[in-house]
């Protein structure tokens, strides 16, 4: 059984996990909490069980209904490897696993996320948020035979304040990436176009992407800066009126939701994501990579991951690393891009290089499963 969120992230980002276990002779449950159409199903050989799960806060009432849930239905069915993503599925998941006399557990921390960002903010509620994640991570943990990390930095943490010991953790290369579906084309710099792709929050860089375009502009007018992504409900969102801001300033160019990424990153020179959002290793940044584009992310957990040999200055042989919520050095590498675009090209190489070294979705599938006994 597989623990997910949304079903149709899961399947894009998973689906070569799917074939193996399947290759194998696994069937696969996946659980949600979203509608998902029997097409897709049909698609990736998989059955379905919804899930009543809030992707977002802590309520004791619905979260022991999600508790229940998975627990009937893992004591019904008698899985023999429940495999979970995110905070909720990896923690309720585990514990109703463990209960419902299941072996073999295997949470993955995709990113801290929320609870463990600006850790250092001192805000009541963000404390409080981390104390009860941080009770239950522990909790459920604790029923896991081994957990997935997909960056050293989470992992050290959990570890740090002793939510997990470091004996069950295992270390991946992000989900991996399905090379051939991001194939590698030659970028375009006349003119030069920034893209970030994102959902547009706060924390995720967004307006400090818009910002350092806005300084760009002023020395280099024909450069171009795109944003992809939706809205978002959450309460770290970019308002409506905040996008439209920048779109009718000139500054940016929203393409609102994009269905057909590669595409997008084809036609792009520079991807950046100044995110400072815990990550736990951006699945669009290695998207971007596989494509042979520069990147330019910060020095955060999960991001710092993308750039290869990064030095002191920040550096690397695929792009840049920068310090988080800081517009103006982002403005200055963008520049130093539009004014170095040989180098932009052989950053994006580099990217693709790295990429099929590092992050190949059949090389950290395969930790995967030779962890998990499969």
């Amino acid at each position: 059984m597989m623990n997910s969120g949304t079903v149709l992230p899961f399947f894009q980002m998973r689906r070569r996990l799917c074939d193996n276990l399947i290759e194998k002779g696994y069937e696969i449950t996946v659980s949600g909490y979203t509608e998902v159409s029997k097409d897709l199903l049909k698609q990736y050989k998989a059955d379905y069980v919804y899930i009543p799960l809030s992707r977002a806060g802590i309520n004791p009432v619905q979260d022991l209904k999600v508790l229940r849930a998975y627990y009937k239905e893992m004591k019904r069915e008698k899985y023999e490897i429940v495999h979970s993503y995110t905070a909720k599925p990896n923690i309720y998941g585990s514990i109703a696993a463990k209960y419902a006399g299941i072996r073999r557990i295997y949470p993955t921390v995709n990113g801290l996320g929320y609870a463990f960002t600006d850790v250092d903010t001192g805000k009541l509620k963000a404390k409080f948020v981390r104390f009860m994640i941080s009770l239950l991570y522990k909790w459920g943990f604790s029923c896991a035979t081994k957990v997935f990390f997909q960056n050293k930095d989470d992992a050290r943490e959990l570890i740090r304040r002793k939510i997990i010991d470091k004996g069950k953790c295992v270390l991946i290369s992000g989900s991996g990436i399905e090379l051939d579906a991001y194939p590698y084309s030659e970028c375009s710099v006349t003119p030069m176009v920034f893209l970030i792709a994102t959902r547009l929050l706060v924390t995720k860089g967004v307006r400090e992407f818009c910002e350092a375009a806005r300084i760009v502009k002023r020395k280099y007018s024909e450069a171009v800066f795109q944003l992809a992504g939706a809205l978002d409900d959450n309460p770290d969102s970019i308002s409506q009126k905040e996008l439209n801001f920048y779109v009718k300033e000139g500054i940016i160019q929203y393409l609102g939701v994009v269905r057909d990424m590669p595409s997008a990153l084809k036609k792009c020179s520079v991807f950046v994501l100044p995110s400072f959002y815990r990550e736990g290793i951006p699945h669009v940044i290695l998207e971007a990579m596989s494509v042979g584009r520069a990147v330019i992310t910060t020095d955060s957990p999960g991001c710092k991951e993308t750039v290869r040999g990064a030095d002191e200055m920040g550096k690397g042989k695929n792009g840049f690393l920068i310090p988080a919520k800081d517009s103006q050095i982002l403005a200055e590498k963008m520049i130093w891009m539009i004014e170095h675009t040989d180098r932009v090209k052989e950053m994006g190489e580099e990217s693709r290089r790295y990429a099929e070294e590092r992050f190949d979705v059949e090389m950290v599938n395969k930790v995967m499963l030779e962890t998990m006994g499969i």
